[in-house]
This record gives structure tokens, sequence and C-alpha cells, in this order.
């Protein structure tokens, strides 16, 4: 019976060094929209200060309105520009995280229906009903994944429909000069 504990533990460890992984690429990714956002800021930020500057500089008052109107201009693009990097880089996490969450369950699939095999094998012989039950654990693990291969093609094709119309969107919003 050892074996058979052994075997689970194995699964465990294997287990939590996938979750490990997961835990990695989503520390990397905050560490990239945090370096983002800091750096979003740190723009707005020296942008206002100069406009500012810009305003208290002003001798007549009839400067105010084109210097405005360049201004405003200018944090129109700086929006817009600043507005398609932050999809980019949610939709390559979205890419991201969609392709981890499919390879992790397709190996998880695969390590639990071999140690289910491994368990088999080690299994004390002549219990009667193992066999079947081992059979149902392993038909309904590959039910699952069925369905989640399902469900994980209708979410992709979801988020690719919903890439493509931010995209087309992008494109048709006016650039200014």
């Amino acid at each position: 019976m050892i074996p058979v504990f052994e075997q689970v533990a194995e699964m465990n460890r294997a287990h939590v060094a996938n979750v490990l992984k997961g835990f990695d690429a989503a520390v990397a990714f905050h560490t990239k929209a945090a370096t983002f956002a800091v750096k979003a800021a740190n723009e707005w930020a020296a942008t206002t200060a100069a406009e500012l500057h810009a305003l208290a500089a002003v001798k007549a008052p009839q400067d105010i309105v084109p210097l405005r109107a360049k201004q405003l201009e200018e944090q129109a693009d700086w929006a817009s520009a600043t507005g398609r990097a932050a999809l980019d880089l949610i939709a390559t996490a979205q890419t991201e995280a969609m392709q981890y969450a499919e390879l992790q369950a397709a190996e998880a699939a695969k390590s639990f229906i071999a140690g289910i095999d491994k368990m088999a094998k080690n299994a004390p012989q002549g219990l009667p009903g193992a066999d079947y039950a081992l059979s149902a654990v392993k038909a309904g693990v590959e039910t699952s994944m069925a369905a989640f291969e399902t469900v994980a093609k209708a979410t992709k094709d979801g988020v690719e429909f919903a890439g493509s119309q931010v995209k087309a969107a992008s494109k048709a919003a006016p650039k200014r000069k």
C-alpha cells in the first residue's frame, strides 16, 4: 500500500509545481502592468506640469485659447496611444493565460490518468469492482477534459472576436497629425 501513497504524494508535488508556475506567470504580468501604470502616471504628471507652466507663461489672454487647443490635442493623442498600449498588454495577458490554462489542464489530465494507471497496477488484486471503479474515474476525467476543451475553444473564440473588434475600432478612430 505504501507505493500508492508515494504515487499520490508525487502527483501532489507535480500539482504544486504547476500552481507555482501559474503564480510566477501572474506575478510577471502584474509587474508588467504595474510598470506600465507607473510609466503612464509619470508621463501624465510631467505633461500636466509642463502644461501648467506653459499656461502660467502666457502674457496675453488671447494666446490662451490656441495654447489650450494644442494641449488638448496632445492629451487626446497621448490618451489614445496609452489606451492602445493598455489594450495590447491586456490582450497579450489573456492569450498567455488561455494558453497556460489549456496546457496545464492537458498536463494535469495526462498526469492524473497516468497516476491512476500506476495505482491500478499496484492495487491489491482481487478486489471486486476495482477495475470498474478505475475505468469510471478515467472516463470521468476524459469527459471533463472534453468539456473543458469545448469551453476553452468557445472562450478563445470570444476573446479573439473581442480583440478583433477593439483593433477595428482602434484603426477606425481618427488619428491626429
